[in-house]
C-alpha cells in the first residue's frame, strides 16, 4: 500500500509519494505509524526553528519599540515647550500674571490636600496596635 499526500494547486490536484528508509521503489510499505511518526518530527523540526528565530528576532523588536518610545516622547516635549514658549510671547501681562496666580493657587492647594492624607495615615499608623480610642 502507497500513502499519498494530495497537494491542491490552482491548476488541479498533485499528489506527492511520502518515502521513507522503509520505502523503495519496488517496496511501497508505508504505515500509518511511519507516516505519524514523520509529521510528528517535521512539526517538531518546524517549532524548534520558529522559537529560534523568535529569540533572534526579540532583541531587534525591543529596539524598535524603545526607539519609537523616545521618538513620541521627544515630539511630545517638544511640542508642548515650543508651544507654552511660543504662547507665553504673544499673551499679554495680564495674563501671564493670571496663569503664574492659578498656578501658585493649584501648588498650595495640592501641599494642603498632601497635609491631610499624610495626617490621616499616620493617625490610621498610630491606631494599628489596638491602643486608639475613638
Amino acid at each position: 500500500m502507497c500513502f499519498f499526500l494530495d497537494v491542491w494547486f490552482i491548476s488541479g490536484v498533485k499528489t506527492k509519494k511520502i518515502m521513507n528508509e522503509n520505502t523503495t521503489e519496488n517496496n511501497e510499505s508505508t504505515t500509518a505509524q511511519d507516516t505519524m511518526d514523520s509529521l510528528k518530527e517535521t512539526f517538531k523540526t518546524a517549532a524548534e526553528e520558529a522559537k529560534t528565530k523568535a529569540k533572534d528576532a526579540a532583541p531587534k523588536i525591543k529596539e524598535a519599540l524603545g526607539n519609537a518610545v523616545h521618538d513620541l516622547a521627544y515630539g511630545t516635549a517638544y511640542g508642548a515647550s515650543f508651544a507654552g514658549s511660543l504662547a507665553a510671547e504673544f499673551l499679554p501681562q495680564a495674563v501671564k500674571d493670571g496663569l503664574a496666580e492659578g498656578r501658585d493657587a493649584g501648588t498650595d492647594a495640592a501641599k494642603s490636600a498632601a497635609e491631610k492624607f499624610r495626617t490621616k495615615t499616620s493617625d490610621v499608623t498610630e491606631c494599628a496596635d489596638g491602643d486608639c480610642q475613638v
